[in-house]
């Protein structure tokens, strides 16, 4: 008997069974051996030996490199964005909160990647999204307007970070530019200012439903 194989035999729990598995260089039959004799001599069960291999550092390390390849790659292979950002204007955060319902588990009802599809958009750009609803929900409550909810989607990520206060600072600076475009417009001769102000929406106020051939199928 080699040196290895006394090791992993003497191993008294699951983890020091790992540790020793791991040092053994031993062909993987012989290891499958030496497997079932380990655990006919200690009572152990293979779920005890999985419970402490998913537990130990190394295969912990294996298995999280494993997973940020899985992610790379899906995150190329649901890129709809062709290299452009996403206007998210009010018009297609409303057609966002129509599609980012959950079910009566809390799961979402539509994929990160379904929504990057439908939006000519990236998975990053979709999960953005949400965390920007999230932080904008809990800044207004359960019972907002769904027209305050989107006026606050429509803010940077950074900004709704910040707080209530610095979202309605700059709710104000927006009402103060628009009001200060009123004005010139009005003084430019033979241009009617309605016509121009009412492509600005007043903060709070509730955007247009988008056409069906925008929801998704």
């Amino acid at each position: 008997m080699t040196k290895y194989e006394f090791a992993i035999l003497a191993a008294k729990d699951p983890a020091a069974y790992i540790d020793a598995s791991l040092r053994a260089v031993l062909p993987p039959a012989v290891k499958a051996r030496l497997a079932r004799q380990w655990m006919e001599k200690t009572g152990f069960s293979r779920k005890d030996i999985l419970h402490a291999r998913n537990r130990h550092p190394y295969w912990k390390q294996k298995k999280m490199e494993g997973s940020a390849e899985r992610t790379r790659r899906r995150l190329i292979e649901h890129d709809y964005s062709s290299g452009l950002s996403v206007e998210w204007n009010a018009q297609r955060v409303v057609t966002f909160l129509d599609l980012n319902g959950k079910d009566k588990n809390g799961r979402y009802e539509h994929h990160d990647w379904e929504l990057a599809q439908v939006f000519g958009a990236s998975i990053p750009s979709i999960q953005y999204m949400r965390r920007k609803f999230r932080r904008a929900t809990e800044l207004l409550g359960a019972r907002a307007s769904r027209a305050k909810i989107v006026e606050y989607l429509t803010f940077a990520e950074s900004v709704l970070v910040r707080g209530s206060n610095a979202v309605e600072k700059l709710r104000g600076e927006r009402a103060r530019e628009a009001k200060g475009l009123t004005e010139s417009l009005r003084k430019i001769p033979g241009i009617k200012a309605a016509s121009f102000v009412d492509r600005f929406p007043k903060a709070g106020a509730k955007p247009k439903a988008r056409a069906k051939d925008h929801e998704m199928e």
